[in-house]
């Protein structure tokens, strides 16, 4: 896997990259440095011959067997992430399902987790996905890779690009379909453990709300000084924020939350949400952080709409606008971190907007508290 400009120590990486304890997000948070994470996953697509795909998962699937899988697509719905490769295939019996591989010779610590997620949604009544099979990986050239079920629509971000007449409409279906998937109770905060969710058990890593919004954040504060886009004292007045003696985040109650609720995680017929994709950044939590971390995707004002939809299945809480602001707050500080760093080995027009639109929503944090 290392190029001819950057030795890349996998053993280094895979010590601590499964560890999701002192995780808020993981694609901010996980122990890897920009530019090996720049180097591993930019490449993601290249590691896998169909031969050896098609070979190593049919000794491993049980639902029956893979008969062909279709040529690469890079434009396709199907690889609007960052993290895997993923690719549509065909069983025998002319099922389609989708085949998500991890790079070669990386641990994978969520697959697990987020079969056992997607499973309690689907059993909930949202249009979620049965996983068929999961390969962790085992040494060398191996690879971590999930056989799922193939949902029917096309990904929210595309159908917009086509109907963009269509977005307050679905906006506020997107809405709905948060707050059903908020109806899901489960145990702990913060990233599911995956040994457990071997066992079928859905379990937070974190016994407070408070541990799980702390997780990270010296790291995410500092990478934001660095940059220039808060102060010392700003830092600090952060940290107060997220101490346990904020009753905002005295929560005790914990919910199925998918943490990344975005137009290329959803599917649509143009009339309905019918599938929520990628469960690997979900937690559990406050429903109000599943809220805040979609408002940090798009424009501020794209949030009214989506509430509207909210709101006609959930309870409004009497606090939630101090809620949100304190979790848009925790979201902002770790996603412009990613941006920060992922621009660093992605110098491209599309990561810098999402700079600058997470600037908008940190100004904004920072104003509200005063800071």
């Amino acid at each position: 896997m290392a190029s001819k400009t950057l030795k890349v120590d996998l053993d280094k990486i895979n010590s601590g990259i499964a560890d999701r304890s002192n995780v808020f997000y993981w694609q901010t948070d996980r122990s890897v440095d920009p530019a090996e994470a720049g180097h591993i996953w930019a490449d993601r697509h290249r590691y896998f011959t169909d031969d050896e795909l098609l070979s190593r998962i049919n000794n491993e699937i049980t639902h029956g067997q893979v008969a062909e899988i279709d040529p690469l697509d890079l434009d396709a719905q199907t690889n609007l992430g960052n993290v895997n490769s993923v690719r549509v295939a065909h069983l025998t019996s002319g099922e389609a399902v989708i085949i998500r591989s991890h790079p070669k010779g990386i641990k994978n610590g969520y697959f697990h987790a987020e079969s056992v997620a997607s499973r309690c949604a689907k059993e909930a009544g949202l249009p979620s996905y049965d996983t068929f099979a999961v390969h962790d990986f085992e040494g060398g050239d191996d690879f971590a890779f999930q056989v799922i079920e193939k949902l029917p629509g096309t990904a929210i971000k595309k159908w917009l690009e086509l109907h963009p007449e269509d977005e307050q409409k679905i906006i506020e279906q997107v809405g709905r379909m948060m707050a059903r998937v908020h109806q899901v109770d489960v145990r702990g905060f913060g990233p599911f453990d995956n040994e457990k969710a071997k066992k079928s058990e859905l379990a937070g890593l974190h016994q407070t709300q408070g541990e799980a919004l702390r997780a990270g954040l010296p790291f995410n504060l500092d990478v934001l000084q660095k940059e220039g886009l808060i102060t010392v004292d700003q830092a600090t007045g952060i940290t107060r924020l997220f101490g346990d003696d904020n009753p905002l985040i005295q929560n005790s109650k914990s919910v199925l939350v998918h943490n990344d609720f975005a137009d290329w995680n959803l599917l649509t017929d143009g009339e309905a949400v019918t599938g929520i994709l990628d469960w690997d950044e979900c937690v559990a939590g406050d429903p109000v952080m599943d809220i805040a971390c979609w408002s940090t995707f798009f424009d501020p004002d794209r949030l009214h709409g989506f509430l509207e939809g909210y709101w006609q299945v959930a309870q409004k809480p009497e606090d939630f606008d101090e809620r949100f602001e304190l979790m848009r707050l925790r979201y902002v500080l770790s996603k412009m971190t990613l941006r920060i760093r992922r621009y660093t080995w992605e110098p491209s027009d599309a990561v810098k907007e999402k700079i600058e639109v997470g600037k908008v929503h940190l100004r904004e944090s920072l104003k509200y508290f005063e800071l």
